[in-house]
């Protein structure tokens, strides 16, 4: 099992130079870009390795700009291994490089990106259904940003809260948040955003309010309320995020593909739901996402209440065929 840094090693008589802080943060930004092409184990040991490297020189002083520089790498690298290890259900090494990160982004004077981080262990408390601690860390990071940040930054953490009013089936709340999350997506004028938001573009908004969308329905549904609106309102978020969304985009359209299944069982469409989850399947037999697979789990659980239509049982029997110990787990 990765830890997250390296005891300190002997002290050097050397300082690290801004050139080599350079070639680190090149390095850096490439270990960011790449995707599900390469395969996982490579690009861990690449992370954790490039991790090491910055915490070895960490360990020994350097002037101040080159600390500074140093301690935002490490925490742009422990957020990367940190999410790695979410997506492979490793959950406890996550949280201890999230908690890493989020050192070194304080170290490094990044507010912005250390509400990042509370943002991404908001969205691990919402995956373990503990919706209670991902509003307190939420909370803790709307605190830490101020009115000159970016209005996607804000929104992007004013949908982690309303994910946690949905899990509550706390429906008042949820669509308060909800308006202020677009609200704040829409207030941006141009202003400089860090990169790590640019992605949160309209189509991930809709799609994340989507799911929401659904999240409500679904706790609604289970609690014998009305739940058809609701789920209505999930499947147009959703289809609209799927017509935003750039089409290499593959892991947020597989995303968007069994949220808008699991909707639509809710409106007892099942033609669609099990269109939208045979190609969603298609596209996780390429990408390798552990997460990806844990939400067909949940499309497999649910649907077991619409298994005496046909096209449902089908698409049942092709997830366990294809992804059987995943679907096991959530028989």
């Amino acid at each position: 099992m990765d830890h997250p840094g390296r005891p300190a090693s002997p002290r050097r008589k050397s300082t690290v130079g801004l050139e080599e802080v350079e070639r680190i943060e090149a390095w850096t930004r490439l270990l960011r870009h790449w995707d599900s092409r390469f395969r996982l184990g490579i690009r861990r040991k690449a992370v954790i390795g490039q991790l090491n490297e910055v915490a070895d020189l960490l360990s020994t002083p350097q002037g101040a700009e080159v600390t500074r520089r140093l301690f935002a790498v490490l925490a742009e690298l422990a957020k990367v291994a940190a999410s790695m290890s979410f997506d492979a259900g490793q959950h406890p090494v996550a949280q201890r490089y999230y908690r890493l990160s989020l050192r070194a982004s304080h170290a490094a004077g990044d507010r912005m990106f250390g509400a990042n981080i509370l943002g991404a262990m908001a969205r691990q408390m919402l995956d373990l259904h503990r919706p209670d601690d991902a509003l307190d860390l939420v909370r803790l990071a709307l605190d830490g940003v101020r009115g000159d940040t970016p209005g996607r930054v804000r929104a992007m953490l004013r949908t982690r809260e309303g994910w946690a009013y949905a899990q509550m089936g706390r429906v008042q709340a949820f669509h308060r948040t909800v308006a202020i999350a677009e609200e704040e997506f829409g207030a941006d004028s141009g202003r400089p955003m860090p990169y790590w938001v640019t992605r949160f573009d309209q189509a991930e908004l809709a799609g994340v309010i989507g799911a929401r969308y659904r999240d409500l329905a679904l706790a609604r549904a289970r609690a014998g309320a009305d739940h058809r609106a609701i789920a209505r309102r999930s499947v147009e978020y959703i289809t609209t995020a799927l017509q935003l969304r750039p089409s290499q985009r593959l892991r947020n359209r597989a995303f968007d593909l069994v949220g808008l299944g699991r909707a639509c069982l809710l409106v007892d469409e099942r033609e669609q739901a099990a269109q939208a989850v045979r190609e969603a399947a298609r596209i996780c037999g390429t990408i390798r996402s552990g997460r990806v697979r844990r939400r067909l789990g949940d499309f497999y659980a649910e649907s077991a209440r619409y298994a005496d239509a046909s096209v449902i049982a089908d698409v049942r029997a092709e997830l366990k065929d294809r992804f059987h110990n995943d679907m096991k787990e959530h028989a």
